[in-house]
């Protein structure tokens, strides 16, 4: 038993097929309610928004995907825009702030003279020291340090006077402002020592240095060292977005070290500032969009990037990207509805002359959809249609985690009568820990079945739905627990155990019992083998679960049936 406790051992994401039953064999629209429809979407290609010609059927449904896909989104390549923060540094660095600027901070370096007749005689030249003193001669220490130079001359009168009340004039003026020598370090062009003058800033030094390294510096995570420790902390989008200045007073020998670039996501369409951003702790859609402040009419969002070395797309309204995780390179682009009332439909097809888009009312139905369509029925099957739809997905998402999280909560609360006992439930938890933590990365296609015995159950269309139209095939796919997946032709009444032989028959860990039947119309079925399939469909051959000597069983076989049904998805345990 201890080896079927492995967890997952692959998961296969299958495309699921779908078909329209002839070109416009439903109609159900007038002829003038077909013409609007038909305005509305040539209105739309004229405006260049959401619109293009279908691709040539040779293509394959392959290429249909991405094009629809592509096309809903209006997705461009935005691998290439620059680093938000990299625009502090495209100039060359200003100079060093003046000391004859009235608003100089006076600190520690500092050169001051001071001069006294009268009562009291002293011509003095000294530096502020280490605490930010000046120290005159009969009268003490004079506390400068942090105060400006337009107020030197009354700070010193003040405290000669004090000691010296009677016939004193004094005169006081900074010399030079005192320099520090900085090290700039980690991931900048040009690492090295600069000097500067006291009252600069971290701003200042990374410019010397050529800021944070194109390719991999942090705008972030920017630290100081002072002795081996770390002494402060700057993130230069806190400057950027709210004016924030990096509060650090930098003395001689201090480290401005740049750390490795955190995770980056690009983002563009209708925001006020297209750039790549760098995400630093919460890395959600919500924080992506403080960043980018989004136009007000913004109401949906596209992402693109990759997810369990997959390409990944998907098609969000603003409330709903808020919170989904990202990852470093995604792609997201901020798109308005400009529309109004209407949305936009995608449709999956090689057939030609069909639009890749098309802008609807809402509200619209998929048999007006269908109307518009010109399908060439020698490509496409014409007996099944699906919709992917995001927010079924979601649903589907949401169930399959509430059973998982119960499966797991059942596995670590089991009880034990023996140490025997008790070493098998660690066993057990152990391995659906593993499974759990591996099924939840499964994502649901979000299928609507919509054909029925070759008759269409009428779909009110949602902005973003996916409706999908593949080619005709003569194939089956055999997939999951066998000695050879694959595809083969299908044959006159041969049944499922017939294609499991074709694929070189069972695994030791096979479920010879059950099998599931994904239909190309997104129907998904649990049969025996005794089933006769059609041309287009997919047997998925599930894994067995450990038979009675896995006490949560019945759970788990409910787990990896509602994979299989839901995203098409083999998991063994």
């Amino acid at each position: 038993m201890t080896a079927r406790l492995l967890g997952l051992l692959f998961a296969l994401s299958v495309a699921l097929g779908s078909a329209f039953a002839q070109t416009n064999p439903l109609g159900g629209l007038s002829a003038s309610q077909r013409q609007a429809l038909e305005q509305r979407t040539q209105q739309a290609t004229q405006q260049g928004v959401l619109i293009q010609q279908g691709v040539a059927s040779q293509q394959g449904e392959a290429a249909a995907e991405e094009r629809a896909f592509d096309l809903l989104s209006e997705f461009s390549e935005d691998a290439n825009l620059p680093m938000f923060g990299s625009q502090l540094f495209n100039r060359p660095p200003a100079a060093s702030r003046s000391a004859a600027d009235s608003s100089y901070q006076l600190m520690t370096g500092d050169r001051i003279a001071v001069r006294a007749f009268g009562a009291y005689n002293a011509d003095i030249v000294s530096d502020i020291d280490a605490n930010g003193f000046l120290f005159i001669p009969e009268v003490g220490p004079v506390n400068l340090a942090g105060r400006r130079v337009a107020g030197l001359q009354s700070t010193i009168e003040q405290a000669v006077r004090r000691t010296f009340t009677d016939n004193v004039r004094v005169y006081a003026t900074l010399l030079t402002p005192g320099t520090v020598s900085i090290y700039v370090s980690g991931d900048v062009p040009r690492p090295g020592r600069y000097i500067g003058g006291s009252n600069d800033d971290v701003l200042y030094f990374l410019g010397l240095a050529g800021g944070p390294h194109q390719e991999r510096g942090s705008y972030r995570d920017i630290r100081v060292m002072r002795n081996g420790e770390l002494v402060a902390r700057t993130d230069l989008y806190a400057f950027l977005l709210s004016g924030q200045e990096p509060d650090i007073d930098l003395r001689s020998g201090d480290v401005i070290f740049v750390t490795q670039r955190g995770p980056v996501v690009s983002a563009s369409g209708d925001v006020s500032a297209p750039f790549a951003y760098e995400m630093l702790g919460t890395r959600t859609g919500g924080a992506l969009i403080d960043l980018v402040r989004p136009d007000v009419s913004v109401t949906n969002v596209t992402l693109t990037g990759t997810r369990d070395r997959e390409p990944f797309k998907r098609y969000f309204t603003l409330d709903q990207f808020r919170s989904f995780p990202l990852q470093t390179a995604d792609n997201v682009r901020f798109s308005s509805n400009a529309f109004g009332d209407d949305i936009a439909v995608a449709v999956q097809t090689t057939s030609p002359d069909v639009e890749a888009v098309y802008i609807l009312p809402r509200k619209a139905k998929l048999s007006e959809l269908l109307s518009l369509m010109s399908l060439d029925t020698n490509l496409v099957d014409p007996n099944s249609i699906h919709v992917n739809r995001l927010s079924v997905a979601e649903q589907q998402k949401a169930a399959l985690e509430s059973s998982l999280a119960r499966l797991e909560r059942s596995a670590y609360l089991a009880t034990s009568i023996s140490n025997e006992a008790a070493a098998l439930n660690r066993a057990q938890a152990s391995a659906i820990s593993a499974f759990v933590s591996r099924a939840r990365r499964a994502e649901p296609a979000g299928t609507i079945t919509v054909m029925e015995n070759g008759q269409l159950n009428d779909l009110a269309l949602e902005d973003g739905d996916v409706v999908v139209i593949p080619d005709k095939t003569d194939v089956i796919l055999v997939a999951g627990e066998v000695m050879s997946p694959g595809a083969f032709v299908a044959g006159r009444r041969e049944r499922v155990g017939d294609y499991v032989e074709r694929a070189g028959g069972f695994q030791s860990q096979a479920n010879k019992r059950e099998f599931v039947l994904i239909k190309r119309s997104g129907a998904a079925l649990r049969v025996g083998s005794r089933h006769i399939p059609e041309a287009g469909d997919q047997i998925l051959v599930l894994p067995k679960t450990g038979g009675n000597a896995f006490v949560l069983a019945k759970d788990i076989t409910q787990i990896i049936f509602q994979l299989a049904l839901s995203t098409a998805t083999v998991a063994r345990l």
